[in-house]
């Protein structure tokens, strides 16, 4: 295929590009990002200077996706999960809640299966250990709605502190 006119041709040092790709095991796009080129260049190159090229399976995997992101993600439930594999409450894929590694860190113990972690502040992803609580699930259950009671006395507070600052300023 012949090169779009006003592209200048890349100068490739191939020793480079190997030791990236082979010895670094960085992804095409992260080569790219590096050397200021297409992922689609890269991988080119890959293949004109016969350097073997990932398997789909390996490419895809952990540390060498594209999106990998140092095995830390955003859960559909709103909380930080990463990438334990050792870890004693890793799901099959090798990820365990954040905030449970955190608080077993911090306290220095595993966390029994009877407990769990709470967020103090409420904030799912403020993973402090300051803001961290193990209770059994049975405390949990019932403290909860105790929370939510006393959130529901403060807002109605902050609503009726609103509607005075809003009549002075009228």
């Amino acid at each position: 295929m012949a090169r779009p006119t006003g592209c200048k041709p890349i100068k490739w040092d191939i020793t480079e590009l190997r030791r990236l790709y082979l010895d670094e095991k960085m992804s095409g796009a992260k080569i790219g990002n590096l050397l200021g080129l297409k992922p689609q260049s890269v991988n080119s190159a890959l293949r004109r200077f016969n350097i073997p090229r990932r398997s789909d399976t390996e490419s895809h995997s952990k540390e060498l996706h594209y999106r990998w992101n140092g095995g830390k993600f955003l859960s559909t439930s709103g909380y930080y999960r990463i990438y334990k594999p050792d870890h004693h409450r890793a799901d099959k894929r090798g990820y365990v809640y954040e905030h449970i590694a955190i608080w077993e860190e911090a306290n220095g113990r595993k966390l029994r299966k009877d407990e769990m972690v709470h967020h103090l502040n409420g904030i799912k992803i403020d993973n402090r250990p300051l803001n961290l609580l193990a209770l059994r699930k049975e405390e949990h259950r019932r403290w909860i709605p105790a929370l939510q009671k006393h959130i529901s006395q403060l807002e109605a507070e902050i609503k009726r502190c609103s509607q005075s600052v809003m009549r002075l300023e009228c």
